[in-house]
């Protein structure tokens, strides 16, 4: 399976790229890779926003790294980019989740193996990663439609997961909350 590990994005929320922030001594991202590196033979670093910085601190990594020039376009457009050349199962992951469990991906392994769309949900929320399977792929990159519609319409199986696929850190306050929940904060 292939994850592709969108870095791209602005942080406009956060005023700052939010990607780069401290996190138990390392990169906020890199919790959130780790977790990707357990459960992928392959990795797509989609880049753009502070794309420098962000390759300097994607070093010693064994990873692919893509750079999306229309990464202003949003998600999808970085997702695109990513989706490129990729013949097997895809993961798709944003990298502002550090509190991402082992076993939100268990599940949704489960079912990609049985050639389902599947994604993780926490209190009702859709989280990621989300899986699609080969067989998506085509229609994924040509649909007009959004992800999120279109693998609805493709049935995709939603399964109960940890807060970790949905707690994103997309503002200062859910950064502060972040740090909050495992004592960290006090500790800056």
């Amino acid at each position: 399976m292939t994850t592709v590990f969108l870095l791209a994005g602005l942080s406009k929320r956060m005023g700052g790229n939010k990607l780069l922030l401290p996190y138990h001594g390392r990169y906020l991202f890199e919790s959130t890779l780790e977790s990707a590196l357990t459960f992928s033979d392959r990795i797509i670093a989609v880049l753009g926003y502070e794309e420098e910085r962000m390759r300097d601190a994607l070093k010693g990594y064994d990873i692919e790294i893509r750079v999306n020039r229309d990464y202003k376009q949003g998600q999808k457009s970085s997702t695109l980019t990513g989706l490129c050349g990729i013949w097997d199962d895809i993961a798709i992951l944003p990298g502002d989740l550090p509190l991402l469990r082992n076993d939100d991906w268990v599940e949704g392994l489960r079912y990609i193996s049985l050639n389902l769309p599947a994604r993780p949900t926490f209190d009702g929320m859709a989280g990621h990663p989300v899986f699609v399977p080969r067989r998506l792929k085509k229609g994924l990159e040509t649909s007009s439609k959004p992800f999120k519609v279109y693998l609805e319409d493709e049935g995709i199986y939603q399964y109960p997961a940890s807060i970790g696929c949905i707690f994103d850190i997309d503002t200062k306050e859910r950064y502060e909350e972040l740090l909050d929940m495992d004592g960290t904060i006090n500790k800056r």
